[in-house]
């Protein structure tokens, strides 16, 4: 398996790439209320835009196992907010040194052995090298089920030596009932 950093996703890898995402991620259409799966436009300009780069996982056959994205970029994410990142570390935001991963997926099943961790370890390569900070966006259903801060925490602490987690926010759905 090899992970390979690129600004904008080639044509020839555009279509495998939608199929992996969209196998990896569409059950979060109905487990997360905010939606946390991009639709296949959005997916497509996100793969020709250069401000985020793309981390491809591809097996000996030449298949993607694993897909991320990464940027410094803030702005060029709509649902987040600049100006939070600015007002908090504005040092490290007008050196682009805040990361923002958009998603990391890998295969599941033996397909996937060692992507997730593959891909951490390269997402981490940037921000090592600038001594910067790195920021994802977690639903419920993860943090739960899959105990992801904890498990990129583990990961990110082998990798760099050590990780410290932090919850920045939150944010709750209510429902109102009127029986």
């Amino acid at each position: 398996m090899r992970v390979d950093v690129m600004p904008v996703l080639p044509a020839e890898l555009l279509d495998p790439a939608w199929g992996f995402y969209r196998d990896a991620f569409s059950e979060l259409a109905i487990l997360a209320v905010n939606r946390h799966v991009l639709h296949q436009v959005e997916f497509d300009e996100l793969m020709a835009d250069p401000r985020a780069d793309k981390y491809v996982a591809r097996d000996a056959a030449g298949d993607v196992v694993g897909l991320a994205a990464m940027t410094t970029e803030l702005s060029a994410v709509s649902l987040i907010s600049p100006d939070y990142f600015a007002h908090h570390w504005p040092e490290l935001y007008a050196q682009r040194r805040i990361f923002y991963v958009l998603f990391v997926g890998a295969a599941r099943g033996s397909r996937g052995a060692g992507v997730f961790v593959e891909l951490l370890r390269t997402l981490y390569q940037p921000i090592g090298a600038v001594d910067g900070k790195v920021f994802v966006d977690i639903c419920t259903y993860n943090e739960d089920r899959h105990q992801l801060p904890r498990l990129i925490g583990v990961i990110l602490s082998r990798v760099a030596g050590k990780a410290v987690p932090t919850r920045m926010d939150a944010q709750s759905f209510w429902l109102y009932e009127f029986p």
